[in-house]
């Protein structure tokens, strides 16, 4: 499957705020981005990241999230929930990242994330795309991926 990316609007922050998971993660946090709205009048995520949509055949397929921090590019994201499990994981993953790095068009060296210990088939996913297991503390577990 083929992702463009195109930055966060209100209409597709209203409707991944709505996207509902089973399990331990129940929605996507997108309370940064509605405080960021009324606080600023721009949509900024959390801890100052840039929202991006991934469309798929002109649909929402998910969303990532970048800050550039030194020579690395944070990153979150969430695919839709009907999409998981499907096989597409690894390769949003990568084209996710592939846009980061054409959008900021800056020297990276890696690319690092958090994400909860129970989580195992997000873990599965990310070592797909070639992630390393750094270290797990309060936050979460980090992993990075050497460019």
């Amino acid at each position: 499957m083929e992702f463009q990316f195109t930055p966060m609007t209100m209409d597709y922050l209203k409707e991944i705020d709505s996207w509902n998971y089973e399990g331990f993660v129940e929605q996507v946090l997108m309370t940064p981005y509605f405080k960021s709205v009324e606080e600023t009048g721009q949509l900024i995520g959390p801890g100052g990241c840039d929202g991006f949509v991934a469309l798929a055949d002109g649909q929402s397929a998910g969303l990532f999230e970048f800050v550039v921090a030194d020579d690395a590019l944070e990153i979150g994201l969430a695919l839709k929930p009907e999409l998981i499990g499907r096989g597409f994981g690894a390769d949003y993953v990568r084209q996710g990242i592939d846009f980061g790095r054409r959008h900021y068009q800056t020297e990276l060296h890696s690319v690092k994330l958090t994400v909860e210990p129970a989580n195992k088939a997000a873990i599965r996913v990310y070592e797909k795309a070639r992630f390393e297991k750094l270290e797990q503390n309060e936050d979460g577990l980090a992993m990075k991926l050497f460019l």
